[in-house]
């Protein structure tokens, strides 16, 4: 569900606001509303406590979702097991690439077609905001099985202090790969795996270096360097804001001041950090240049080409690495200060419009349950309920070395560094985000490219920030 297409959400800004007009002009009643405003129970069958429904009536659900060929035979798979367990009800499955999904969805909407569940991205909070999609708290007050405390922390994407779009469907993080046969061939040590013994800044800046040459075999440090003709990378690096935040968040910085009046990223520890990043692409010469990156493949195939010895970026890769034939691993990510990270992830969102509102929560619900869609969970996505982090016979399921998505050091390395130093991510915490992050992402464009240091871009908008900056959600 996740995979790359969260990073890029943040691009359809101007989409997600005109959403608002499109959606609220197109079968809404006189409250904004497409359907249904009552309680998942209000009108439709019963259900049994296993979830299986009790009615003989012959219900159909359409769901709308996004991913890989991978994650699409998947969730065909866990349709068909749904439909098995509930016989009287059939999923429509449509599967929409991710670079379509918005504007169909959008246009599904205006023809009063709209999906009865759907994966969604930051800008369900508009359409919450809207009334067009059921607000999570509510469905669990009619659910027992459903408790907010049997998620992640920070899993929550909500709209208002007390209305939410739900937990996440499943997890992803940033993470470290790296192309094991690159650092032995260098003479280099793997990176460490655990969040107390991770590179500091200087220490990582150093391993990219040894393992970045020129077109003659010359490492960055080496006289005669040619920066302009470079043949392998020693990193790739996310330039977005899940690649940059979590350093921002090592070296005390944030997306917003701690009491979330302000904008974070401008202020010294964060504008420091992001620094240091652009400084690996035009300063030390370690990773490519956002046009550089264009011509080098995804990381699976970055790192399989060895283009590029190490990737941070999603964890979401780590499924196409398994498919791959390379030798490949995971480490923690380097540090300025202190290991911080985040999980961040969409989630299932059930319209209003439905006409099988109880059908359509059963359906999410299984959804959601790893051990339903359990060989997403084992490469390209992460659970969402901290059982599956805290009991060793779920952890077996999803995060077994043995498993070809989870290679060696997984557990330690990604599992438990994130769990155990989790902190909210920007996106499903801070209120405008996809609106910050619009004039953000252009102002960081110059940063990335070397025509502007992190300091003078980010103060540059500030001011054009400041009104959107109205606090947080999560903390």
């Amino acid at each position: 569900m996740i995979r790359k297409h969260l990073r890029t959400w943040s691009l359809l800004t101007a989409l997600s606001l005109s959403l608002v007009s499109v959606v609220t002009a197109c079968g809404g009643n006189e409250n904004g509303n497409s359907g249904s405003s009552a309680s998942p129970n209000s009108n439709s069958p019963s259900a049994n406590a296993s979830g299986v429904s009790d009615s003989k009536e012959n219900v159909k659900l359409k769901f709308t979702y996004w991913g890989s060929p991978q994650e699409k035979k998947a969730m065909e798979d866990a349709i068909k097991a749904f439909e098995k367990q509930n016989p009287n009800v059939k999923i429509e499955g449509l599967h929409i690439p991710g670079d379509d999904f918005l504007q169909k969805l959008n246009a599904m909407i205006a023809g009063n077609e709209a999906p009865d569940v759907s994966y969604s991205a930051s800008w369900k909070l508009k359409m919450g905001e809207e009334g067009l999609i059921y607000d999570f708290n509510d469905l669990m007050k009619e659910d027992p099985t459903i408790k907010k405390e049997d998620y992640l922390t920070y899993a929550w994407w909500n709209w208002a202090a007390d209305k939410s779009a739900g937990p996440f469907q499943a997890s992803v993080t940033p993470t470290l790969m790296y192309n094991v046969d690159m650092f032995k061939e260098a003479g280099v040590e793997l990176p460490p795996t655990k969040a107390e013994e991770a590179w500091t800044w200087d220490e990582f800046v150093a391993v990219a270096k040894q393992l970045t040459l020129d077109r003659n075999g010359k490492h960055p440090d080496d006289p005669g360097f040619d920066p302009k003709n470079i043949k392998q990378y020693g990193v790739k690096y996310s330039l977005g804001w899940n690649g940059y935040m979590p350093l921002v968040l090592s070296n005390g910085g944030d997306y917003l001041s701690a009491d979330g009046k302000e904008f974070g990223l401008s202020k010294p520890e964060a504008a420091e950090a992001i620094q240091k990043i652009a400084d690996l692409i035009n300063v030390d010469h370690v990773a490519p240049s956002p046009v550089q990156a264009s011509s080098i493949p995804a990381p699976a195939t970055a790192l399989q080409s060895k283009k590029v010895a190490m990737v941070v970026d999603g964890s979401w890769n780590h499924l196409d690495l398994s498919k791959t034939k390379l030798n490949w691993g995971v480490g923690v990510l380097p540090i300025l200060k202190d290991y911080k990270t985040f999980f961040h992830g969409g989630s299932l969102v059930i319209f209003k419009s439905t006409k099988h509102p109880k059908e359509a929560w059963e359906f999410s619900k299984f959804l959601t349950d790893p051990n339903n869609v359990l060989e997403l969970h084992q490469g390209l996505w992460m659970p969402q309920m901290k059982k599956w982090y805290e009991d060793p016979a779920l952890i077996d399921k999803w995060a077994s070395e043995d498993l070809p998505g989870r290679p060696a050091g997984f557990q330690d390395a990604v599992m438990k560094s994130t769990y155990e130093h989790e902190v909210p991510a920007p996106e499903n915490n801070v209120k405008n985000f996809v609106e910050i992050d619009a004039a953000v992402g252009p102002a960081l464009d110059q940063v990335w490219l070397g025509k502007k240091t992190a300091e003078q871009a980010l103060k540059e908008i500030e001011s054009k920030v400041k009104p959107l900056v109205q606090g947080t959600y999560l903390k």
